[in-house]
């Protein structure tokens, strides 16, 4: 068999991936991000074993050194091994990073973030991991920040868009998402009764990290539910969260 048509394809395929890397970050709107403290239960489930996770959040807007108004996301992670402390700084607009910083014990991370590049430093158990990072074209940032980018975008029936986002760890690299809007649906979580979008993120470039997750309606628009799946690599399983507390 001829290996043109085969050619022809990766070709193709190769330049569909180039127009999704070069597409447009979605439109967003920081006026639909709920604010206040949430307060949310994560159940790890990997075979036969589980891990209960609690965490706390703030969500709200100030101003930064030089005056500029900010979105602010401060989480609190509770486990066994202790707590797990982010403050995560965003543009008050284009919801684009600007600072992050984690504490956990004697291990820090902390990054400074613009469009076309992030640095920082990662120190844990020891060792000092440099953060540089450069962007070809901006990218949001991921966890939180990506959570918080999803609630703001402009759900609907059939949306569907693609985004870049960060991830910075010891390896640090922007990935490819996809999102879709799948159906409306009304949930029941400890927090209470939510009219929800049901939404994909379906990672694009095959390194997993899907989730499915529930949005509210309505504005401002909290993230109610959300579940993920562990690839078989690093033991089967998933990690459902749900909203148990909101103080507005």
């Amino acid at each position: 068999m001829s290996r043109i048509p085969v050619l022809l394809a990766a070709l193709a395929f190769s330049a569909l991936a180039i127009a999704a890397n070069d597409r447009t970050l979605p439109t967003v709107d920081v006026g639909l991000i709920a604010t206040g403290e949430f307060r949310y239960t994560t159940s790890l489930v990997i075979g036969e074993t589980e891990l209960e996770i609690v965490s706390t959040r703030r969500i709200g807007h100030e101003a930064d050194e030089q005056g500029e108004e900010i979105l602010t996301i401060e989480t609190t992670t509770r486990t066994g091994m202790g707590d797990t402390v982010e403050r995560l700084e965003l543009d008050a607009v284009s919801l684009l990073m600007k600072k992050q910083r984690v504490d956990q014990g004697d291990s820090t991370m902390s990054a400074d973030y613009t469009e076309s590049q992030v640095t920082g430093l990662i120190r844990a158990a020891g060792q000092i991991v440099p953060i540089d990072l450069q962007l070809e074209t901006p990218a949001y940032g991921g966890e939180a920040a990506l959570e918080a980018v999803l609630t703001a975008l402009p759900l609907a029936s059939g949306y569907r868009t693609q985004l870049r986002a960060m991830e910075i760890d010891v390896e640090q690299l922007v990935r490819r998402f996809a999102v879709v809007v799948e159906d409306r649906e009304t949930i029941e979580v400890p927090a209470g009764e939510f009219d929800t979008w049901r939404l994909r993120l379906d990672a694009l470039d095959g390194l997993g990290g899907s989730q499915v997750l529930w949005i509210g309606v309505d504005g401002p628009r909290p993230l109610v539910r959300a579940k993920g799946f562990i690839p078989e690599e690093v033991g089967q399983g998933s990690l459902i969260t749900e909203l148990t507390g909101w103080d507005r």
